[in-house]
């Protein structure tokens, strides 16, 4: 992310509840975060759209957002943890992977 003037620098930490890595010089969100919030206040500052990936739950790749049939009508902020991309969804043991992923997610 490009740098931001301290007004929005304020906002992020304040209003939408980022945390920043001083050493590392980043942000990140956490369970507090208002990812509403964040894509509002990033898309005006940014002037440009902003479009969360979604990652597989099962293997962490890409989940292919822009292929998938629900794409128009998916929240992703809600579901993301949950989706699978077309290349696992296509295995023969994809149920079973997506179990022992929730299993493992559990603990």
């Amino acid at each position: 992310m490009p740098r931001v003037g301290e007004d929005v620098f304020r906002k992020l930490m304040r209003d939408v509840r980022l945390e920043y890595d001083k050493q590392k010089r980043v942000f990140r969100t956490t369970p507090q975060t208002d990812l509403y919030q964040l894509a509002t206040l990033l898309s005006q500052t940014l002037r440009e759209p902003i479009v969360y990936a979604v990652k597989c739950f099962i293997c962490g790749s890409n989940a292919g957002c822009s292929n998938c049939e629900y794409s128009s009508t998916c929240d992703r902020l809600l579901v993301s943890q949950n989706c699978i991309c077309k290349s696992c969804l296509g295995k023969e043991d994809a149920y079973a992977l997506y179990c022992m992923r929730v299993a493992e997610a559990s603990f």
